[in-house]
């Protein structure tokens, strides 16, 4: 019982960590262009989302790739920092290869990209700007999965060291 409840606390702990620093880092930009009423309300839609994304993440993908690795003797921090750096890179890529629209060719899509308007798609084919936004997801993610998996090894040491 108390091995569940270490793996329980640390899960709950990586979901309320990267919830606060995913949080912070999509809406401190904003912090001087809208009202506080308007960025509360939508930081805390945003955060719950967060939240149930990293558990759900945490709960089937996270805790197994653990159990694997701890089971093999190989949970050591730069194994669990190293997968916990993939794992969102390989989801992220999945969802993208499963949601891209190949049926139709004359799709397009841009958005407001750090100010400027940038043609992100043109007829079903990435931009320049397109791929760039990609990667830097890539990239964020990744950072997110490399801390959440750093604490999660973390905490469960520190909570196994003390039981």
């Amino acid at each position: 019982m108390k091995q569940v409840s270490i793996f329980i606390a640390a899960t709950l702990i990586v979901v309320i960590e990267i919830t606060l620093i995913s949080t912070v880092w999509v809406f401190a930009p904003s912090m001087m262009h809208d009202s506080a009423g308007y960025l509360i309300n939508q930081a805390l839609f945003y955060a719950f989302f967060a939240a149930l994304v990293t558990g759900i993440i945490m709960l089937v993908v996270g805790l197994p790739t653990y159990f694997v690795l701890d089971y093999k003797g190989k949970s050591s921090q730069a194994n669990l920092a190293l997968v916990g750096a993939i794992i969102p890179v390989v989801l992220l890529f999945l969802i993208m290869w499963v949601t891209s629209s190949s049926g139709n060719s004359t799709y397009s899509s841009g958005q407001n990209y750090y100010g400027t308007y940038r043609e992100m798609v043109v007829n079903n084919e990435r931009t320049l700007w397109g791929w760039i936004s990609v990667i830097e997801q890539f990239i964020t993610y990744s950072i997110y999965g490399l801390i959440g998996a750093i604490t999660f090894g973390k905490t469960i040491s520190v909570m196994k060291a003390r039981n």
